[in-house]
Order: C-alpha cells, then sequence, then structure tokens
C-alpha cells in the first residue's frame, strides 16, 4: 500500500518543566497541551497550522482515525508522537496510534548522516536558504510556561501569526530535509526502531532505594557545604563564580571552577594546605553529576520507570548518547571509599539494608555514589543480564592491524614496559598493573600525557606525576609502533581523500574516500560496509606559539616563535553548535575502532531480541537486557558471535541477577 508522507510538527505548553521531568511524564501530565500543530502532504503540499482553540481540521482528523494510510514524519519523533498519542489525542476522541513500521524521523537521518542532530544545525550544514526563525522561537518560549502567576501568556494575533510561522519554517526545513537523504540502512533502522521503542517503555527503577538516597544528599549536603564555608572562611559560596578567584591565589593557571578543572586542580603536583585541598575535594563532591543523577531519577521517574534514556546515532562514532539521567556515564563503584559494600547488593530489598548503615556512614554521599548503579532492576518475574565486550576496542584495533590477538597479560606487559621490571613482578591488583591497564586502554588514539594523567585519576583515582604521565605514554608509544604508524597512516589517507585520491588502509578493511555526493567531504568505509562522514572537510594553515627555553647569561629565558602548520577539520555540530572541529591521526582511529565495535553491538542486540532476550539499553560495550532465570550460557554465547564481515576472537564478560551489578 502507498502510504501518503505526513510530515507534522507540534509546539505544547506546561505547568512541568520537559528538561527536568522528562518527555513521558511531560506528555502525560494533565496540564500540558499542543498548543500550534504544523503539517504537510508529500512533497509540494502546502503547510498549514492549526491554533490551541480552533476546531480540528478535516484532513488532520483523517490521519488520526486512519494512520494506516500515513507515514508520519517529524523531528526527534519521540516527543512528537508522545503529544499526538496523548495530549492531542484528547482533542480527537478515537485517534489511533500510527504503527512504528510507517513512523520516519528526520533527526535519525540527520545523526546517520552527520548532519546535525537540530534543525537548525541541519539547515546550516545543508546550505538551506532558510534556518529557524528567531522571533517565533522567542513567542514559542513566552508561551510554553506559566508566569510566576501560574498564568500562561495569552498571545497577542501578530503574536499568533509570528508564531504559526515559526512552526511553518520548521516544517518546511523538516520536510526539505527528509527528502534530500537516503533511508536508513536495514541494520541502523532496526536499531532506530529498537531506540524508539526502547524509550518509550523504559527502564524499571528501585523507586524506594532512589528515595534512600536522595534522603541522605537532602541531609549530607547542607553539612558538606557548612564545612566548605568554614574552611574558606566564608570568603566564597561554594556555588560563587568567585570561586574561581579564590583558588586562583593557590593554582594560577585555572580559568574557571568547572568539574575538569576540579578535577585536575587534585591532581596536580602543587602542594597546598590540607584545609585547601578539603575545601576543593567538598567542591568537586558538591558539584558532582553522580549526585545530580539522584534528583534526576526522582524528578522523572513515572510509574517507577524511567523513560527516553537514549538517543540513537548521536555520536560521530555512531553510538548512542545519554538523555535526562544520562545513563552513559554512570559511576562506577569505587572500593576505597570509606564504607565498604560488605553486603551482597544483589538483593530485592537493598533499601532496608542501606537504612541500616546510614548511622554508621563516615562518607555518606560518598555511599550514595557507590549505589547510584543499582537503582535499575528487571521487570516483575525477570533477572537482569548484563553483558560486557571484553576489551572489544582495542581486540577491534589489533583486527584492522592484523596483530593477532590481544595477549593474555596484556595490561602486566605494558605495566612491565613502564615501570622497566619483568613482568612477572607486575602483581594482580597492583597500582603499576591499574597504570598498564589505563595506558592501553587510553592510549590508544593519540591521548598527550596532561590528558592520561587527568583521565587516570577520573577513572582510577590514581595521582600521577607530569614526568610519571609522560613516561607512560613513551612508553605505550614506543611498545605500541604499529599503531603509532596507524595514526600517520589513516591522517595521510584523510588528506589524500580531501585532495580527491581514495586509500585502502589495512589490506582493504578500511577506504577513505572523497564525498562529493550530496554534501563535499571526506566518508571512510568501514569493514561492516557502513560509513563515517567528515563533511566540508579542509585542509588550512594555522599558526600558533612555539616556546622554547635557552640559556642567555646564564638565566633560562622563554622564547617565543610563531609558526604555521597545517590543519585537518570539517564542519559538525558538536555540543549542539555548528562550527568546525580539528581531526588528527588518533582521533580519526578512534572514530574507525569504535564504531566497528558498534557494528559489533548491533547485530548482537538484535540476536539477543531474536532468542527473547528483551533489550534494556546499551552502555558503551554494554549491552543490558532481562529474561527468566537460567539463559546465562545462551546470552554470552549470542553475544560473542562474529558477523560475517570479521573474524576477531570476542568475549564478554556476563552478570546476572536482581539488579544491575556492573
Amino acid at each position: 500500500m502507498h502510504l501518503i508522507d505526513f510530515h507534522f510538527d507540534f509546539e505544547t505548553r506546561s505547568r512541568l518543566d520537559l528538561k527536568q521531568v522528562g518527555t513521558v511524564r511531560y506528555a502525560t501530565d494533565p496540564s500540558t497541551e499542543a498548543t500550534l500543530l504544523t503539517w504537510c502532504f508529500g512533497r509540494t503540499g502546502s503547510i498549514k497550522a492549526w491554533r490551541y482553540g480552533e476546531p480540528i481540521p478535516q484532513e488532520i482528523i483523517d490521519v488520526a482515525l486512519h494512520p494506516e494510510k500515513y507515514r508520519f514524519n517529524a523531528f526527534n519523533m519521540s516527543f512528537d508522537y508522545l503529544i499526538w498519542t496523548v495530549p492531542f489525542a484528547r482533542l480527537i476522541p478515537g485517534l489511533k496510534r500510527p504503527a512504528i513500521d510507517n513512523i520516519e524521523d528526520t533527526m535519525a537521518l540527520t545523526c546517520h548522516a552527520r548532519l546535525g542532530a537540530s534543525l537548525g544545525s541541519a539547515a546550516i550544514m545543508m546550505n538551506l536558504p532558510f534556518n529557524k526563525d528567531k522571533d517565533g522561537r522567542r513567542i514559542m518560549l513566552k508561551q510554553c510556561k506559566p508566569n510566576a502567576k501560574g498564568e500562561f501568556a495569552k498571545l497577542t494575533e501578530e503574536e499568533w501569526k509570528k508564531f504559526e510561522y515559526y512552526g511553518i519554517v520548521d516544517t518546511k526545513i523538516l520536510r526539505d530535509v527528509y527528502y534530500s537523504l537516503p533511508n536508513l540502512p536495514a541494520p541502523e533502522r532496526w536499531a532506530f526502531e529498537w531506540t524508539f521503542k526502547r524509550n518509550l517503555r523504559g527502564i524499571k527503577i528501585d523507586s524506594d532505594l532512589v528515595t534512600e538516597m536522595n534522603d541522605i544528599i537532602e541531609v549530607e549536603m547542607p553539612k558538606l557545604i557548612n564545612e566548605f564555608d568554614m574552611l574558606v572562611g566564608g570568603k566564597v559560596k561554594i556555588n560563587s563564580p568567585k570561586c574561581k578567584d579564590y583558588f586562583q591565589q593557590y593554582y594560577p593557571w585555572i580559568q574557571n571552577m568547572q568539574a575538569d578543572t576540579v578535577r585536575d586542580m587534585l591532581a596536580s603536583d602543587i602542594q597546598v594546605h590540607p584545609s585547601v585541598r578539603r575545601a576543593i575535594e567538598i567542591k568537586d563532591l558538591a558539584g558532582s553529576t553522580s549526585l545530580a543523577k539522584v534528583k534526576c531519577a526522582v524528578s522523572q521517574s513515572y510509574s517507577s520507570r524511567i523513560y527516553g534514556v537514549l538517543s540513537y546515532h548521536y555520536a560521530h562514532t555512531k553510538r548512542w548518547a545519554g538523555r535526562g539521567i544520562q545513563i552513559q556515564n554512570f559511576p562506577r563503584v569505587d572500593d576505597k571509599k570509606a564504607d565498604k559494600l560488605d553486603f551482597d547488593m544483589d538483593v530485592v530489598n537493598l533499601t532496608s539494608t542501606v537504612k541500616a548503615m546510614r548511622p554508621t556512614l563516615k562518607d555518606p554521599l560518598g555511599f550514595v555514589k557507590n549505589l547510584l548503579r543499582r537503582i535499575w532492576i528487571p521487570d516483575d518475574g525477570m533477572l537482569f543480564y548484563c553483558g560486557d565486550f571484553s576489551r572489544v576496542e582495542p581486540c577491534v584495533l589489533y583486527w584492522l592491524l592484523d596483530l593477532g590477538d590481544i595477549p593474555p597479560k596484556w595490561y602486566e606487559e605494558m605495566a612491565a614496559e613502564i615501570y622497566n621490571v619483568h613482568v612477572s613482578e607486575i602483581k594482580k591488583d597492583s597500582e603499576e598493573r591499574t597504570v598498564g591497564k589505563s595506558a592501553n586502554l587510553g592510549c590508544g588514539y593519540g591521548m598527550g600525557w596532561e590528558k592520561f594523567k587527568a583521565d587516570t585519576l577520573k577513572k582510577t583515582g590514581i595521582v600521577l606525576s607530569d614526568d610519571m604521565a609522560k613516561q607512560v605514554v613513551s612508553a605505550y608509544r614506543r611498545k605500541n609502533k604499529r599503531i603509532v604508524e596507524f595514526w600517520r597512516e589513516i591522517e595521510h589517507a584523510f588528506r589524500r581523500a580531501v585532495n580527491g585520491e581514495p586509500t585502502a588502509l589495512c589490506n582493504g578493511k578500511i577506504h577513505v574516500v572523497p564525498l562529493e555526493h550530496p554534501f563535499k567531504g571526506v566518508k571512510i568505509r568501514l569493514p561492516s560496509g557502513s560509513y563515517l562522514y567528515y563533511h566540508n572537510a579542509r585542509i588550512t594553515i594555522e599558526e600558533y606559539d612555539e616556546k622554547t627555553v635557552i640559556i642567555e647569561n646564564g638565566k633560562h629565558v622563554v622564547v617565543t616563535n610563531r609558526r604555521s602548520r597545517e590543519v585537518l577539520s570539517y564542519m559538525t555540530d558538536e555540543g549542539g553548535f555548528t562550527g568546525w572541529s580539528k581531526l588528527y591521526g588518533g582521533l580519526l582511529t578512534e572514530h574507525v575502532t569504535s564504531a566497528t565495535a558498534r557494528d559489533i553491538l548491533v547485530p548482537a542486540m538484535w540476536r539477543l531480541e531474536n532468542a527473547g532476550f528483551d533489550v534494556l539499553n546499551v552502555v558503551h560495550d554494554e549491552i543490558w537486557a532481562q529474561a527468566g532465570e537460567g539463559r546465562e550460557a545462551e546470552f554470552k554465547s549470542l553475544m560473542c558471535v562474529n558477523p560475517s564481515w570479521c573474524n576477531m576472537k570476542i568475549d564478554a564478560d556476563l552478570k546476572c541477577g536482581v539488579r544491575y551489578l556492573k
């Protein structure tokens, strides 16, 4: 049956804040209303508008009652689908939900083609002759929330016309972008549909445990802030912009007090008074995104579930990004915390255990951070299965470069190289082995010593000196010369592609070729046959200051020389802003390796779903699922199947229980 394309876009208002409560709670709240609907049919149909309070047009009623005749298309369909099927459905008795097969999401197409995750970015990237209307956006924001008196704004007729024009422009961009891009390939269409359905179904949480964790934060955070005030003598408040000025007297190099800067301060070799260091530790803990996730879980949970946690194909490496609670960056359990988790967390009633421990906790907030991963639970009668591909990205990189399998004592061998000892001297739980592990997992993409030092502190809690961090990076590059060579090879191939010349790498597993249609740039064909896109890729000349130290009249003098170098860059919307991002060999290696690992992950998800496992979530190289008891061996075997295009050794670690245990 030939479907009629129905392109549509909603604007809404509500007493709830969408960013705070998430899409499902927002759409299902009684105060949420559709205030503007703009739509059109097909490639050339006129774009029309319906505003709140007007009768529903007959053609919209037909779409609502006979969705099987139409292909529904919106930008960020998860939102518009919920508005269509919940608040807007109240206005049309008998409205039927469209089938998933009849749904398109132009945002999925633009993310897959790396043209941006917003309509504005897509319009810029595609050189369309129009962009989002700023005046209409101002009116949209004005009408969407109640004022201090709890009243919604009443728009004038002139404002309504500008508001409607705003929606019409969005719908025109939506339609033009949709017809400029090809459909998703079959594997990607499956991944998109899985994401769409999972976001609507949500993941169950232990609401009692979340409530208890939030109560601990409510009690302990004021105590922590009072301690900070005493340590700094009341000279600055913990969340004040003046914090930077206060701590700059101890750390002159800091430019802000963002989380990464605070962690860099804690990792610094600068010796400060214990009270200053404690104040920085408190600043780090008080600004912890991990503790903020507990608040987010409280505000976004609906019927003991959290919805809309994933964004399809959001990263350049084709991987999912987190939404709302940001499930992708939950902290791992830190065994070095003051309060040991000396009880079995794989219990149904974990809340009672936590309540009993509260009076004896030495670090209550650190304890809450350690509990955070335990809030996720399966549906009633199910068991939680979590499989994590073992070192899959290094395995992919080794496979691409024909280096064989990862050695059994890979971490120990790297540590032995770093510390110049025999591998037999590296003990299993030693700091040396941990540093070796961090080097192997972190340095394969050209990471410099400063970033490695900060990354090691963040992930392991180990504070490395500057000299030690330099030694680690040098040792990695010395031991892995073939990987370092590949950084140069893929960067050279990218330069050739910018100039119109294709290159095959890794014995034909990777192809770096010019991208001429529909947009000029470079594309990289991965072993699976999928592509990475780099639009408007270019080579430019960048000037920079090169500083050297010379001895003059017996003194060390810093001499600055102005230099120039070639820089690779491409147009992207990283961070939500359309602009130019730089490229280098290590980053290109990361893109290729991570995207290839993702091409192993998606078929594994498909196999699990086909076998009756309910896949709940993906976090990096982990797959969460739920099913009945006794299927551990089956789960692991389904994960560890090689796709037809590769023959690498794939392994996975598996944990099962009544809650998430990784």
